[in-house]
C-alpha cells in the first residue's frame, strides 16, 4: 500500500505536481529534522531538511528511487549529517578518529532504525486513513491520488458531478490532515520561530 502511494506521488511529483510535494513534505519534515537532531544542532538540522526538500523539488524530473521514498530521504540526511560529523572531526585536527567513527557508527544504527519505524508507523496510518474512508469517497481518492486521473475522467468513469469528486477528495484530504497534524505541530513551531 505505501509504496503504490510513493510511486503515485513520486510520478506526480515528476509531472510537477505542487499538492503532492506538499503531501510529501508534511509527511516526512518532522520525523527527518528529528532524525538529524540527533547528530546537529537545531539550526543545522531545519536547514538540512530545508535543503533535502528544496533539491527534492529542484531536481524532481531526474529522481530515480530504487528502495522507497522514505529510504530516498532518510539517506539524503543521514548522508549530510556525516558530512557535517566528518568535517567537524577535520576542524578539530584528533589524530585518533575513535570519536568519529563511534559517531559514524551510531548515525548508521539510527538511521536503519528510524527508517523502519518511520516506514512502518507512516504505512499503517496511511492504511487507516483510507480504510476509515467511506467506500465512494476511497474509490474518488484512490483513483485521483493512486490512479494520478483527473477530476474530470473520475467523474465520467463513476457518473458523478466533478463538483462531487472535488468534495469526496476534500473530505479525504481533511481526513489525511487530521491524522497526520502532529507532523505539523513541529513545523509550524520551526516556522514561527524564524519570523519571532
Amino acid at each position: 500500500m505505501i509504496q503504490t502511494t510513493e510511486h503515485n506521488l513520486l510520478q506526480n511529483l515528476k509531472n510537477g505536481d505542487k499538492s503532492a510535494f506538499r503531501i510529501i513534505f508534511q509527511t516526512y519534515f518532522q520525523p527527518l529534522f528529528i532524525f538529524a537532531l540527533k547528530f546537529v544542532n537545531e539550526e543545522q538540522a531545519k536547514d538540512f531538511v530545508q535543503d533535502c526538500f528544496y533539491d527534492l523539488w529542484k531536481n524532481r524530473k531526474q529522481i530515480e528511487i530504487c528502495s522507497s521514498l522514505s529510504a530516498y530521504l532518510f539517506t539524503i540526511i543521514k548522508n549530510r549529517c556525516y558530512k557535517h560529523l566528518k568535517k567537524e572531526q577535520q576542524k578539530t585536527n584528533q589524530s585518533n578518529s575513535l570519536t568519529f567513527i563511534l559517531k559514524q557508527k551510531e548515525l548508521q544504527f539510527h538511521f536503519n532504525s528510524e527508517k523502519s519505524i518511520f516506514e512502518f508507523g507512516i504505512k499503517d496510518r496511511i492504511e487507516k486513513v483510507v480504510n476509515n474512508l467511506p467506500e465512494k469517497c476511497c474509490e474518488v481518492f484512490k483513483e485521483s491520488r493512486y490512479h494520478g486521473s483527473t477530476n474530470k475522467e473520475i467523474a465520467e468513469k463513476y457518473d458523478i458531478s466533478v463538483k462531487a469528486v472535488e468534495k469526496h477528495i476534500s473530505k479525504a484530504l481533511k481526513l489525511f490532515r487530521d491524522e497526520f497534524k502532529d507532523f505539523l505541530t513541529l513545523l509550524f513551531s520551526i516556522v514561527i520561530q524564524q519570523f519571532f
